[in-house]
């Protein structure tokens, strides 16, 4: 079982983890986090359960309407994630960033369509309105369409660039004036290909490449990856992972984050337009149950075992400085120097503890009983209660989180022992031995 961890699983997940392609995707997704906050604060402050005096205070001043920044979060999110893909993957193929972001950014506008077709809601009539772009294809629903204008663009122009294939200008012209022309047969190629696909697809009974995409790749992937046995197996994967010494959220997220994105953009979009959000298996939701309940394997309770009924001096010493950092969700310590990885004692609770409390959750989310989480995070160092709070969960996700931090302290509490015990009579057996060293080295001075 050691060696084919070794030699399949490890070599395998760490292909996966290195990936330059999967870190440039995860990477922008990280960087995309600051426009979707910016605008899910103000939703935070639209959205407090406070009660119909509050909705009815927003609306009548006026404030509401202010509040309301759904399309500049939502319905754009396509554009700030090919630019921030772009500029990742200028820098892993050892081009111009800013250059690449641009390109990439350029080749999803090429060909998304420049005409609505706007039905009368009263007679149904269709009258197709010209130079506007619908932000439907560059919201949630066009991410996948950019992840592929991105890679391809950003290739394409890296490839063409470093062939120096480009206009060089004179020595004496200013490099400030050169560099730009530089990227001008990159750039002319990347927007070559882009109009033809645009063309092509324009004959097309899609359309367009977006109604392809969506119609053909992202829906089908996106209803696979966001059922509820998708996601356990995700989070099984993830623990799986851990236990062997593999940063597993790294892995899983890499592979899985742009399918969980779109309904969790679809969720921050309802709640910023004051309806119902009613999609439970989404990214947040993920992170509730493998984030902010002590890390991977919710481990605050292994934590607050060693730190409270610890016998040995290890766990007494260990617990009090994995504490303060397992309340914000900093595992890695425990992970690593309890140890959790491969220890076959720890194995059963690291494991089961998640995918049980994920169990419980979605069926709290899905009858009702606990809010769904609508806002999304980028810090993940945010204690679980508070990161309930503010993911838009309100005070009932907060407190199912108390709950299960509660609930994976009496889980992890008879296996913490064990280890406890061992670790204790180990001291004991050191104690010992010293014990008789000192008194055999005293008897052998009296003599």
């Amino acid at each position: 079982m050691n060696d084919f961890i070794q030699n399949k699983v490890i070599p395998f997940a760490q292909k996966i983890e290195n990936n330059f392609i999967l870190s440039a995707i995860s990477g922008a997704f990280m960087k995309v986090m600051p426009a979707l906050l910016g605008g899910a604060v103000f939703s935070l402050f639209q959205g407090l359960p406070l009660g119909d005096w509050y909705t009815n205070f927003l609306s009548s001043t006026g404030i509401s309407d202010a509040l309301a920044v759904g399309v500049a979060v939502c319905n754009l999110t396509a554009l700030y994630f090919i630019f921030a893909l772009g500029y990742n993957l200028g820098e892993k193929f050892n081009v111009n960033p800013f250059q690449t972001a641009i390109v990439s950014l350029l080749s999803l506008l090429l060909v998304t369509p420049f005409s609505y077709n706007n039905v009368d809601s009263t007679n149904g009539a269709v009258t197709l309105i010209k130079n506007v772009i619908p932000v439907d294809n560059l919201g949630a629903s066009g991410i996948f369409t950019a992840m592929l204008c991105g890679i391809i663009g950003a290739y394409v122009f890296a490839f063409a660039v470093n062939h120096n294939w480009k206009i060089k200008l004179p020595d004496s012209v200013p490099e400030m004036v050169s560099k730009p022309f530089e990227a001008v047969v990159p750039a002319f190629l990347v927007s070559a290909l882009f109009l033809l696909v645009r063309s092509g697809f324009a004959v097309t009974s899609y359309g367009n490449i977006q109604n392809f995409i969506y119609t053909m790749v992202q829906a089908p992937l996106v209803s696979l990856g966001n059922s509820f046995p998708a996601m356990l197996i995700s989070m099984l994967i993830l623990l799986l992972l851990w236990w062997v010494g593999i940063h597993g959220t790294s892995v899983v997220l890499s592979v899985m984050m742009v399918i969980w994105m779109e309904p969790a953009i679809t969720n921050l979009n309802n709640y910023m337009a004051g309806e119902p959000v009613t999609l439970v298996t989404t990214y947040m939701f993920f992170f509730v149950f493998c984030q902010f309940i002590g890390g991977p394997g919710c481990l605050f309770g292994l934590t607050c075992d060693m730190a409270i009924f610890a016998k040995s001096e290890r766990f007494k010493a260990f617990g009090k400085v994995c504490f303060v950092p397992g309340m914000f969700n900093i595992v890695e310590p425990v992970i690593f120097g309890f140890p959790i990885v491969l220890n076959p004692i720890m194995f059963i609770p690291f494991i089961l503890t998640p995918l049980v409390f994920m169990i419980i959750g979605y069926l709290l989310m899905v009858t009702g009983v606990v809010n769904i989480p609508a806002l999304m995070l980028s810090v993940m160092t945010i204690p679980g209660p508070i990161a309930g709070f503010i993911l838009g969960g309100g005070i009932s996700l907060g407190i199912m989180i108390v709950i299960m931090c509660l609930l994976s302290c009496i889980i992890y509490y008879p296996f913490f022992k064990i280890c406890d015990n061992q670790a204790l009579e180990a001291e004991k057996k050191v104690i010992k031995k010293k014990h008789l060293k000192k008194t055999k080295s005293r008897n052998e001075e009296k003599l």
